[in-house]
């Protein structure tokens, strides 16, 4: 089994990237916000604090927010969930596209 992960700033995609998934037969997909190294340096002050209300008081800009999505993917769906998943976003090798690997999982509990 592997546990899948695509980063990806897109996040008007990932609906469709889990619907993607869905009919190649993966189940259980997890999608949570993120936010690039770069982004989260940039803003950095000298005091932590700053950053902190510097953000607060900007509040938080949606086009700097990525999508991590990640799902367990047992062995013989890995290369047909990459597909689905390069089916919607395109060619993950130009820049900006994204980044997709996999992690081997040693172990699972609650996996259907």
């Amino acid at each position: 089994m592997q546990l899948l992960f695509l980063v990806i700033k897109r996040v008007e995609l990932v609906d469709e990237i889990m619907i993607a998934l869905a009919q190649a037969g993966v189940r259980g997909g997890t999608s949570i916000d993120s936010v690039g190294m770069a982004k989260s340096i940039s803003g950095a002050g000298n005091l932590a604090a700053i950053g902190l209300l510097n953000t607060i008081l900007k509040g938080t800009d949606p086009a700097q927010k990525g999508k991590t999505v990640f799902v367990a993917v047992d062995d013989s769906l890995v290369e047909t969930a990459i597909a689905a998943i390069k089916s919607v976003t395109g060619d993950l090798s130009q820049p900006n596209a994204g980044v997709l690997f996999t992690v081997p999982i040693s172990y699972a509990e609650g996996i259907n």
